[in-house]
């Protein structure tokens, strides 16, 4: 009962908090008695999400460390069907440790058709690469088959959370969620111990969540990929005439063009390497005159006389939301900042909580504050008018004029952006001149490049 009142509330709060999600393959999300695998960036929101937009009910593995006792342990594990697994680096003093009961829990819960996800990293990190993996799912499918009755089998499904910043209010997620693994004949190679097996499907496992998400190998190549995606990828899509709106093609061609670069990258070239100081140094210039996130290229009249028109008859909306959010809103962000920032940030070492949990801490606080205001305004509400009719609206209006709202501000500022743009055209044409050339030279350098890595490749 707890968790079915709680989520829609979640889901409704964290459509609100990312500016936009989107899923691709989200019917793999139900298969039934499956195992999902998935890379760990921002913590207990990665958890969370997948949770909220899942048909049913999820089982979650989680360190035993979460849980403690009493009525906690009770929730945890009655009510939100979570699983405590015993990690062994963090049991103190060289202490033994025995998962039997997890990996039972986890061979009946599937039996039953249920859902199970794990994070085969073993821990939340911020990267933008799939790390070593733990062979705990591989190890629960090999069990889980052999204690399923009948015909059924387990299945193994990969995902991918793909955050623009996983820690950032109102960034983007894409969820990639593929089919199901095929582990070809390692599950029936007779040739091979059970230890050997599991390693190998690790193997296999981790190649599955890699294609479903933006993986770089090499820490070295994080920044010149970046740049590029930065630079390249908008152009790319008007090419081969794809939608920026189509999540699906957006992830495909940033994952060629992030196969292109390390392809180069490894060979070493010194033509790679004087581009990529290039193209190092026209982001920063770029990015000095305050246009970071912002392509001022496209034609600027009908943009800033489409964006005046949707402003001046948008107001309205704009206001009511600004009316009744600014209050949780800036409490929330100060609260973060003043209370949180500092732990998260690990800038303090008593106390200090890892900077994976940042996303996680302020989507926790916002939900946590504007439950409690929305339930404050939903009460004044229901003196002034019938309360039957009051509250509901006023949650409704409340929260969608709330998300008009800050896009409404985006609108805004990237209009400023725009007029900033203009008045530095004005102002010094010479480095606009010098801007645009630059990158119209670079462009053309990274399309050679990418024309052979294309020979090379295809």
């Amino acid at each position: 009962m707890i968790y079915n009142i709680l989520k829609p509330l979640v889901k409704l709060s964290i459509q609100g908090f990312f500016k936009d999600i989107h899923f691709i393959g989200k019917e793999n999300l139900e298969h039934e008695g499956a195992i999902l695998v998935s890379n760990h960036p921002s913590a207990l929101m990665d958890p969370i999400v997948i949770a909220a937009f899942s048909k049913k009910q999820l089982s979650f593995i989680a360190g035993a460390e979460w849980f403690g006792s009493g009525l906690k342990d009770w929730l945890f594990k009655k009510y939100f069907k979570m699983i405590p697994v015993q990690r062994p680096w963090l049991v103190k003093n060289g202490g033994k440790v025995s998962n039997k009961d997890m990996f039972e829990a986890c061979y009946t819960s599937l039996d039953e058709g249920n859902r199970i996800i794990i994070y085969p990293e073993a821990s939340s990190l911020t990267v933008p690469w799939i790390r070593e993996l733990k062979s705990g799912a591989a190890r629960i499918k090999i069990g889980a088959d052999a204690h399923m009755k009948g015909d059924k089998v387990t299945k193994v499904v990969p995902i991918g959370m793909n955050y623009t910043n996983a820690h950032r209010f109102h960034s983007d997620l894409l969820v990639n969620i593929g089919e199901p693994i095929d582990f070809g004949d390692i599950l029936t190679d007779q040739s091979i111990d059970d230890k050997e097996r599991s390693d190998r499907m690790t193997e296999v496992i981790r190649r599955e969540m890699k294609a479903q998400v933006l993986h770089i190998d090499s820490e070295e190549d994080v920044l010149v990929v970046k740049n590029v995606l930065k630079l390249l990828s908008d152009i790319l899509l008007k090419d081969i005439g794809l939608d920026y709106n189509d999540a699906g093609a957006v992830f495909r061609v940033r994952k060629d063009i992030i196969s292109s670069v390390e392809y180069f990258k490894a060979k070493k070239t010194d033509e790679m390497e004087v581009l990529e100081k290039r193209l190092d140094h026209y982001i920063k210039e770029f990015e000095s005159e305050g246009f970071w996130k912002f392509n001022p290229f496209e034609k600027a009249s009908s943009f800033v006389l489409r964006t005046i028109l949707i402003m001046l008859f948008g107001f309205p909306i704009f206001f009511i939301g600004a009316l009744m959010n600014i209050i949780p809103f800036a409490f929330s962000k100060w609260a973060f900042v003043k209370y949180l920032l500092i732990k998260v940030s690990g800038e303090t070492k008593q106390g200090a909580v890892h900077p994976a949990f940042a996303g996680s801490f302020a989507y926790a606080l916002s939900f946590v504050v504007f439950l409690i205001w929305y339930i404050l305004v939903s009460i004044v509400a229901s003196k002034l008018y019938i309360a039957w009719v009051a509250i509901p609206v006023t949650l409704f209006v409340g929260y969608q004029t709330g998300r008009y709202a800050i896009r409404y501000v985006r609108l805004f500022r990237k209009l400023m952006k725009v007029w900033r743009w203009n008045r530095l055209k004005r102002k010094n044409p010479s480095k606009v001149k010098h801007l645009l050339s630059e990158r119209a030279a670079i462009i053309a350098e990274l399309m050679k490049l990418r024309k052979d890595y294309e020979k090379a490749t295809f």
